[in-house]
């Protein structure tokens, strides 16, 4: 018998008798009449080839072996008799149920990944309604993003493909299969987005990355890609010098729906999680579009200790980084408080009347008369990036049990170590370096210990300062750290208190340990 790549049917057929069970004596349309088979009717149909009606049994000897293995294989096949039968694309949320049903309990149970193959490559061969056949392509291409099968049904599914290489879908199946054989299992079902993809025959979709100066960049996004490709893609655009200690966050707005998965909103963002190897001035891009403006999110929210003598400075480069050469806004007393909310850390804007800080800042600013917004940008970075808490993700202290110390406490993580601080007053009272602190616990509980450290601590591992606008909201929106792009919209979580942020201060301190 003919092994070749291009003989479909033949090594098909062979696979079948090697390991599918034997024809089901009451299902009447179960038989084999192939090459392989000598001897049957030809009117007797294919176990291994197109069926319109129900299975009674799995088709993998293994899986038919176990009960509840087969009757779920069975469950599965009728899913995909419903889901391939099914004309119209106008019902979306029938065909996203039946999506989420095949594929959500195959990833929880892998022995019936072979099986699914198996049922769909079947149902491929020999099919001779169009309709039929093209939404069985739809489920194999979103199956070879998922999970690889076996390596002996490897071979076989390759075969196929290569031999149903004139299909529209039959090049991405393969290729998807190889993306999927090295990067390994997907933990979740395919998303909504992947569905409407393969159905408008397009293997990628356009989405928009958000950048912390406001603007956006736009990508393309296939079910495979990671947050490594996607940040590279953007990256490159932007002409960063490199994409070193850059991440995606998924920003999920709190928003419940039923069917969630389909409405939920989400913004992908681009940002710096670590600052290791920052060095202002370095590079301008980086600087003008990235450090800028989540520096200045740290800045106006009060983490950083700021004397009022640098709120002042630091404010009218502010002013003109947003007004350019006018001063006229600050002269209007109307506005002044409106605008002073975006130049001072809010922790300062009481200390001084609205008047007094107008003052002070247009007699600064007028010093500066030679500098554009770009320079005002760079002489802000070049002065945070003196304080010891540059480049830090903030937490707040949720409990601690010392009570020597304030009540109200903070922890700062960056490329020198960890640092506790009083909220009030922003002064140090810890400062330790990494090999100082021993950490454990979950993702949204750690307890600290460390030299200077009399007991155990527990941090919340929601970050403050450039997470979100503002850190006392009600609802403040979910970030999440992609490293799989799709799992990660899939899993849209916007429980408050119950998420993972990619810089929370478990992962953060084990990355910035492991680069120090």
């Amino acid at each position: 018998m003919s092994m070749s790549p291009f003989c479909d049917v033949t090594t098909w057929e062979e696979f079948s008798y090697g390991h599918f069970r034997d024809p089901d004596p009451t299902t009447p349309d179960e038989g084999r009449t192939g090459c392989c088979a000598r001897g049957r009717t030809e009117k007797e149909q294919e176990i291994w080839s197109f069926s319109s009606k129900p299975l009674g049994k799995a088709l993998l000897r293994t899986v038919a072996a176990d009960r509840q293995l087969c009757q779920d294989a069975v469950t599965m096949f009728t899913d995909i008799l419903l889901y391939s039968a099914r004309k119209s694309l106008k019902d979306v949320s029938e065909d996203t149920r039946l999506v989420e049903h095949i594929f959500r309990q195959v990833i929880k149970r892998e022995s019936l990944q072979d099986e699914l193959y198996c049922q769909l490559v079947k149902q491929l061969t020999n099919n001779k309604k169009r309709s039929n056949e093209d939404r069985c392509w739809e489920l194999l291409w979103l199956c070879a993003g998922c999970f690889p099968c076996s390596q002996p049904l490897r071979f076989h599914v390759t075969s196929f493909l290569l031999h149903k290489r004139r299909s529209p879908l039959a090049r991405d199946c393969l290729l998807r299969l190889e993306r999927t054989v090295q990067l390994g299992n997907r933990r979740s079902p395919p998303h909504p987005l992947e569905l409407h993809t393969v159905q408008k025959k397009s293997g990628s979709w356009g989405q928009i990355v958000i950048l912390p100066d406001k603007s956006t960049v736009a990508i393309a996004v296939e079910s495979s890609s990671r947050g490594g490709d996607l940040c590279l893609d953007v990256t490159n655009k932007l002409g960063l010098k490199t994409i070193g200690g850059i991440s995606l966050y998924c920003r999920v707005a709190d928003k419940v729906s039923s069917n969630w998965r389909e409405h939920a909103e989400y913004d992908l963002l681009f940002r710096r999680k670590v600052w290791t190897d920052v060095m202002v001035g370095e590079d301008s891009v980086a600087d003008m579009r990235m450090h800028f403006f989540q520096e200045l999110e740290s800045f106006l929210s009060g983490h950083h200790k700021c004397s009022k003598s640098e709120a002042v400075q630091l404010a009218a480069y502010l002013y003109r980084v947003r007004f350019g050469q006018a001063g006229f806004e600050l002269h209007d007393d109307k506005k002044t408080a409106e605008v002073l909310k975006d130049l001072i850390p809010r922790d300062l804007l009481q200390i001084e009347p609205p008047e007094h800080w107008k003052q002070d800042i247009v007699a600064t600013f007028n010093r500066h008369a030679g500098l554009n917004r770009d320079d005002a940008k760079l002489a802000f970075l070049r002065h945070v990036s003196t304080w010891p808490t540059f480049g830090s993700a903030f937490f707040h202290i949720e409990r601690h049990d010392y009570r020597k110390y304030p009540e109200k406490l903070m922890a700062a993580v960056n490329r020198r170590g960890l640092m506790f601080m009083d909220q009030n007053s922003k002064n140090t009272i810890v400062s330790l370096a990494f090999d100082e602190v021993e950490t454990s616990g979950d993702t949204r509980h750690l307890w600290v210990t460390g030299n200077g450290l009399e007991n155990t601590w527990q941090l919340t591992t929601s970050a403050v300062g450039g997470a979100y606008d503002s850190p006392t909201a009600t609802n403040p929106p979910s970030l999440h750290s992609l490293h799989n792009i799709l799992p990660i919209l899939y899993h849209m979580i916007h429980i408050w208190g119950d998420f993972e942020l990619s810089f929370s201060f478990f992962s953060l301190y084990r990355h910035l340990r492991s680069t120090t």
